[in-house]
């Protein structure tokens, strides 16, 4: 299966707009002028880790129904290896670096947060971090200075260990299959928002845990890419033109006026992304939109540009403060990511991508 166009860039523009979310979270946390109240602004993080989500739902679901498709059935084992080969480098690094060398590093010291302060829960957190359940630590323990982003990391992990089962053995009845899973997801949370779930053990904690869990926008990512895959009649309707264009408008609007959609906040800009996701791979008057030499990259190396942004937020905050100036934010923060990135992309996460090849089962 040929690489498919215009995402690298999309990948980036997700990961700016979380990294764009931090610097202005990060200026208020250290009593610095700063844009946080903007709708926009307070939006924007969290939306552009559920197009990362929509993202893995789609192209992980593309790519397993290929594999059905060419193999006769997935490989559950190369599968997983792949995911491993990805995500842990680099997962495991960031565990390490924010539990045992940050916290003592004092550029890094991060304003009303205290890494030994919960110095008994470490323990216990360390092994959910150490685990696939970084985002059960934060819901329990709360933050850990520059190790938070990686509870979306645990949400994908655990999508993972679902999603190829439910396309290999529900192959025909997957549209039916995902829509239950959104549908029960509301269900639970909405139950646990209930005086009912009083009555549940850590209930408080369960629904912390579960509202970040967003297993629907990964569900709806899913669901479009079987209608791509599928040929769905509904896909000639999405790949038109003008309702293209009329969607990528309407989601730019309601991004910078900070539109909410109070429970179903991020269904609705899932199936939004989703839209343009599905036409921006497979529609092929749309191949080249957004392919350019500069985002590809950019996007190729998101995933460390998502890990190592919170600390050269910091760095270059600490430096605007010693120089006394504030434009410099910006440009410092987006450098050092991007070189932090590069070098990780080249030297570290590249020796293990070169394993993953030999696991592609199409």
């Amino acid at each position: 299966m040929k690489k498919i166009p215009n995402l690298d860039t999309l990948r980036f523009i997700a990961a700016s707009l979380v990294i764009i979310h931090h610097v202005e979270l990060y200026k208020q946390s250290f009593s610095i002028e700063n844009y946080f109240h903007i709708p926009f602004i307070k939006v924007i993080g969290k939306l552009g880790v559920v197009l990362f989500f929509v993202l893995s739902g789609f192209l992980i679901t593309t790519l397993l129904l290929n594999e059905k498709e060419k193999k006769g059935e997935i490989s559950f084992k190369k599968f997983y290896i792949r995911r491993i080969l990805r995500i842990w480098p680099v997962y495991y690094l960031i565990i390490f670096l924010g539990f045992f060398v940050f916290p003592h590093i004092p550029l890094l010291k991060f304003p009303g947060q205290s890494f030994h302060e919960g110095i008994e829960t470490i323990p216990m957190n360390f092994l959910l971090y150490l685990t696939i359940f970084a985002n059960v630590g934060w819901a329990i323990f709360g933050n850990i200075p520059y190790t938070t982003q990686t509870w979306s990391l645990a949400t994908e992990e655990q999508f993972y260990l679902i999603w190829p089962f439910i396309v290999n053995y529900f192959n025909k009845a997957l549209l039916l299959v995902m829509l239950f899973v959104i549908l029960f997801y509301h269900g639970a949370l909405y139950f646990l928002w209930t005086e009912y779930a009083n009555y549940i053990p850590y209930h408080t904690y369960l629904s912390r845990f579960l509202y970040a869990f967003n297993v629907n926008c990964m569900a709806i990512g899913g669901i479009f890419a079987v209608l791509v895959y599928q040929r769905n009649k509904v896909v000639d309707f999405i790949f038109n033109r003008v309702f293209f264009w009329s969607v990528v408008i309407i989601t730019i609007m309601f991004l910078l006026y900070g539109k909410y959609f109070g429970n179903y906040q991020y269904d609705v800009y899932s199936v939004l992304f989703g839209i343009i996701i599905a036409n921006l791979a497979f529609n092929k008057k749309l191949e080249t939109v957004m392919e350019n030499r500069i985002t590809n990259y950019l996007g190729s190396i998101s995933y460390g540009l998502y890990m190592f942004h919170a600390v050269a937020v910091v760095i270059a905050i600490r430096v605007s403060i010693y120089f006394n100036t504030d434009w410099i934010i910006y440009p410092l923060t987006f450098l050092l990511t991007i070189l932090v990135s590069h070098l990780s992309y080249k030297y570290f996460e590249g020796y293990f991508l070169r394993f993953k090849i030999k696991f592609n089962n199409i």
